[in-house]
């Protein structure tokens, strides 16, 4: 049994170093897939709680299509489809697109729910200090949505992270295609795809610790 562990061992710190530049490319996807659904999440829910009909009824249509598509499809529609329109992307940049168009449609909804979830009463003490829409909204309501918004957010955190593995279906030299070249090379699935589970569980714990303690802080300072 010692004698098996220390061959697997070994052999994960023959391959680590290919991983670690798999892992680069996965953080990279996965961060900026991340910043593309949170911005466009952002204008979405504003789009859903604006007065503006019109405004309501787009947000309304993108969130309900895109959520009932596969990210494996909008991957391959941006990598694939686009090329026939004459608008060629890199595999890193469909994936960008792809995650960050279906997590936006995620994130919206959590950012609308946390925006809805503030007392109206808070709306009213704003509105009694004299102090304007947008200023009243981004020092009173929003620091309190943002603690509502945090814990869900996180859990989507976990699935982009997650999902950034499909990548691999186009060809981008992410930590699973990695693992896939890795477990063809040494006959040794298991061992291979161990290390990447294990790789990807700790990228997540990292991200999910460094979110906890900020969302920690800022209940401190709220309170």
């Amino acid at each position: 049994m010692t004698v098996q562990l220390a061959s697997i061992l070994g052999l994960w710190g023959s391959y680590l170093p290919s991983f670690m530049r798999g892992l680069v490319i996965t953080m990279e996807i996965t961060g900026l897939g991340l910043a593309v659904a949170v911005v466009l999440g952002a204008i979405l829910a504003g789009f859903k709680l604006s007065k503006f009909k019109a405004l309501r009824v787009i947000a309304t249509v993108y969130v309900d299509i895109i959520r009932s598509i596969p990210v494996l499809v909008l991957l391959f529609l941006a990598y694939y489809g686009l090329g026939q329109l004459g608008l060629t992307l890199s595999g890193i940049a469909s994936a960008v697109a792809a995650l960050g168009a279906f997590y936006a449609a995620l994130l919206c909804e959590i950012f609308r729910g946390g925006v809805q979830g503030v007392e109206r009463g808070q709306r009213e003490a704003a509105d009694a200090l004299g102090l304007g829409r947008v200023s009243g909204f981004v020092r009173v309501i929003l620091p309190q949505a943002v603690l509502r918004i945090l814990p869900p957010s996180t859990n989507q955190l976990s699935n982009i992270i997650k999902d950034s593995s499909l990548v691999v279906t186009i060809g981008v030299a992410d930590l699973m295609a990695r693992s896939y070249e890795a477990s063809a090379t040494t006959f040794e699935p298991m061992d291979m795809f161990v290390l990447a589970g294990l790789i990807y569980m700790a990228l997540y714990l990292v991200i999910a610790r460094a979110i906890g303690r900020w969302e920690l802080n800022v209940q401190r300072r709220r309170g």
